[in-house]
């Protein structure tokens, strides 16, 4: 199943850029930043090699300037293109081997969506003190992931720029949503066959409810669960969003043109990539937001 994984303190270093591109330290002081789960990660000058284990937590990397600095991801990994030039070392389980073949100073996984390779990693005595971990189960953890990647990589300055860039425009799509006043019922297929949704306490929640919408994913309960037909249908919300799912490809399964958004052609995708609880978040609610509110 393809479901989205979900896949996301001050600064002890001032950093500058050396031609290299390069964090440089200004103080010896290390750094020191607590991950989510509560294991605290000192190094004593920023990584130069890190491995992402998610692809959420790469496009983190990248957006906030440390993506010289990564030497390995996962198969999962393709935004930027840049990434997908650099070594693998699995998927969503990762080969140990790979990952200490590379040598990295850091590696940053996500909770749930590395939860068996954290598992692993943990075990490892040249990881000791080298694995940090994030969450990425709704925008507060998004922004607080972006945050302490940029603390621990010693990119601090570029990672506050990032998150104050993303609320910005959340600002301005929830200033819209404020005026017109409707919200369209709307829900996120994760997938068709079996039917999931995506329901409360997730990014795609936050996601719908920032961009003017209302999930009726709600009504499958929290996180990402499965959901019939039938009740779907009963609901009859007026937009539906996916990650795959077409409007041609729902025409052709049965009892889907049951759906008045279906028949009206409200059925929108927004690719894997776009719906990463990283960076990019932002730009997505931009979009369903013109999809849920569209100009006359």
């Amino acid at each position: 199943m393809r479901l989205i994984a979900s896949l996301l303190v001050g600064v002890l270093l001032a950093t500058a850029r050396p031609a290299d591109g390069q964090p440089q330290a200004r103080s010896r002081a290390p750094i020191v930043v607590t991950d989510v789960r509560g294991v605290s990660v000192t190094l004593r000058e920023p990584p130069r090699r890190i491995v992402s284990l998610a692809p959420a937590v790469t496009e983190i990397l990248f957006a906030i300037g440390a993506g010289s600095n990564v030497v390995g991801v996962t198969a999962f990994c393709d935004y930027p293109k840049a990434a997908r030039r650099l070594p693998r070392v699995g998927d969503l389980n990762v080969s140990a081997e790979k990952v200490l073949g590379l040598k990295p100073d850091l590696v940053i996984g996500d909770v749930e969506a590395n939860r068996k390779s954290i598992a692993l990693l943990e075990r490892l005595a040249p990881l000791k003190g080298r694995l940090f971990v994030v969450a990425g189960k709704d925008f507060r953890e998004i922004f607080a992931a972006v945050e302490s990647v940029g603390r621990v990589t010693g990119r601090a300055a570029e990672a506050a720029r990032s998150v104050a860039r993303m609320k910005r425009t959340l600002a301005q799509i929830r200033a819209q949503v404020a005026r017109s006043g409707a919200r369209p019922r709307t829900v996120f297929v994760v997938q068709t066959e079996p039917l999931w949704l995506a329901g409360s306490g997730t990014f795609i929640d936050d996601l719908i409810t920032a961009a003017g919408g209302q999930n009726l994913g709600r009504m499958a309960g929290r996180g990402y669960r499965s959901f019939s037909l039938e009740r779907l249908i009963a609901l009859s919300p007026d937009v539906i969003v996916s990650s795959d799912a077409s409007l041609r490809s729902l025409r052709g399964k049965a009892g889907w043109n049951a759906l008045a958004a279906v028949r009206a052609g409200r059925v929108y995708v927004l690719g894997y990539d776009a719906v990463r609880p990283g960076p990019r978040l932002a730009e997505a609610v931009v979009q369903l937001h013109r999809w849920l509110h569209p100009r006359p």
